[in-house]
């Protein structure tokens, strides 16, 4: 038809012209009914592709190729398929846009970059640390002496209830935090002042999350400082406090020290003692299931257990590391470095004197610890006797070993009412960051002593059954002790001791030395 069209065309009849067709030609011959010839075609496709080549196990690579150039065989249909493919896909475009909102979009952002925030509903203003709560009712410049005074005066007192501890604690807590460059200078905190009311009111958030297991959402309505704040520095809080735990929690440091400590013990009728060990069990609230059956021991539940030292006084010794709640105490005491130190350290080289049944004065090598019944037979650690009558030397002296042990039951009974986290039970996955919480407290626990108050006679705890051996788990490989408790040798040594103490106990007490 294009033909004979430029054909017609030529001027005159004697010579034929003729003249190549154009693409506008074609487009205005085939532009009418091409997308009807294009479906029709793509159809018969599509319903049998292969009929064209008989029998499909004749199929080949090639009979794809052979349909693919028989749909776009001619150039010419290049560039209308292009235009119709174009406008198909702007129908398409303006089809959706005619269904609503509710149709899913694209995101169409370019690689790399993140979706963009939905601003805020509200505006966010950041809090003033100077109209705190905390710092209005406590901090202030009008109520600081107040809450100094009453903090220092009465254990009840609000402050204390509040934080566990005095003002005086906090300021110290708030300088060192602040000497050592744990506590910075921030955007919206550019002033010394505002800087140290902000690290008091970030300190006494930790501590109200250790006394009474706040979560972290319930502070900001107190300190003006949000709860993400709060969270991330309550674990540089105790990643700062256990950094320094060898400066609040450690065996006697010389002899003058452990004199001291020994003199205490002595006063009871136990000389050479240097303090009490046991094991302590605290909930893991969210122990991961992979470490529930390892967790899980007598308590019925998932738990952490630390080992720990005491004195006479009630004061942390040593913290062993945190296990997990199926071992025994025999098997923790090998481990222990505290227990290590003891045994080969300067402390196995210390002499000390008792009173045989006799009366003589004799000397004795090495100090100890004295334990309920669950330990190894060692020469260092001293537990009461098994099935004894009352009456007798051995039964004796049990109900006096068993009534001056009870320090570091005392001591867990504090820790647990004080430092409340460590009682309804530790809300975090990672044990390391659980021993990280124990070390914190016991360090305040220290810290706070000086302001316990002491009777001149503490009452002495009447006898009673030891308590079961609790369950520990080791951490990773370490190494064991060079002897075990079914040494003979051992065993003997730590029979000999126990007897030459209940000997020196009768008579300190026939001759009213104690």
């Amino acid at each position: 038809m294009l033909l004979s069209a430029a054909a017609a065309a030529a001027p005159g009849g004697d010579d034929l012209h003729i003249i190549a067709p154009t693409e506008d030609d074609i487009r205005r011959e085939l532009g009418l009914d091409f997308e009807e010839r294009l479906e029709e075609l793509i159809r018969q496709e599509i319903e049998a592709p292969f009929g064209r080549f008989g029998a499909t196990s004749a199929i080949t690579n090639d009979s794809f190729t052979d349909v693919l150039e028989h749909l776009f065989s001619d150039p010419l249909n290049d560039a209308i398929f292009d235009d119709w493919y174009n406008n198909f896909g702007a129908d398409i475009d303006a089809a959706l846009g005619h269904l609503g909102p509710d149709m899913d979009q694209v995101d169409e952002r370019p690689a790399g970059r993140r979706k963009e925030r939905s601003p805020n509903l509200f505006p966010y203003d950041f809090g003033d640390v100077h109209t705190a709560n905390w710092h209005i009712k406590f901090l202030a410049d009008d109520v600081r002496e107040r809450t100094r005074t009453l903090a220092k005066r009465d254990r009840h007192a609000e402050f204390r209830s509040h934080f566990r501890v005095t003002l005086e604690k906090l300021e110290y807590l708030r300088d060192l935090f602040l000497e050592k460059g744990w506590i910075t200078k921030t955007k919206h905190c550019r002033d010394d002042a505002t800087l140290k009311i902000k690290a008091e009111l970030l300190i006494l958030g930790c501590l109200n999350v250790l006394g009474h297991a706040t979560p972290f959402r319930c502070l900001p309505v107190s300190t003006n400082i949000s709860f993400t704040e709060h969270r991330l520095f309550f674990h540089r809080f105790i990643d700062h406090m256990y950094s320094i735990r060898d400066e609040h929690i450690y065996l006697p440091r010389n002899v003058q020290e452990l004199k001291a400590t020994m003199a205490r013990y002595e006063s009871v009728g136990l000389p050479g003692n240097t303090g009490s060990i046991d094991v302590v069990h605290s909930k893991w609230s969210l122990c991961p299931a992979g470490d529930l059956s390892r967790a899980k021991g007598k308590e019925g539940y998932p738990s952490i257990a630390w080992e720990v030292i005491s004195d006479f006084d009630r004061r942390v010794l040593g913290v062993s590391s945190a296990q997990f709640g199926t071992r025994n105490d025999k098997h923790i005491v090998k481990i222990d470095k505290n227990v290590a130190r003891i045994r080969d350290d300067w402390y196995a080289g210390v002499k000390w004197t008792y009173y045989t049944r006799a009366g003589e004065v004799k000397e004795e090598t090495g100090v100890y610890l004295i334990c309920d019944g669950g330990y190894c037979r060692w020469p260092i650690t001293i537990c009461p006797y098994n099935g004894v009558a009352k009456n007798t030397l051995e039964g004796y002296f049990s109900t006096n070993l068993e009534g001056v042990r009870k320090d570091v039951e005392c001591l867990f009974g504090i820790l647990k009412k004080r430092w409340s986290i460590l009682d309804y039970g530790l809300r975090f996955r990672d044990i390391i960051v659980c021993e990280k919480v124990f070390v914190t407290c016991c360090i305040l626990h220290n810290l706070m002593l000086d302001e316990m108050t002491r009777q001149a006679n503490p009452p002495r705890a009447v006898r009673g059954a030891p308590p079961v051996g609790h369950g520990l788990w080791l951490r990773g490989p370490r190494p064991m002790a060079a002897y075990e408790s079914s040494d003979g040798a051992l065993a003997n040594k730590w029979g000999k001791r126990r007897k030459l103490l209940a000997g020196h106990l009768e008579f300190a007490k026939k001759q009213r030395l104690l």
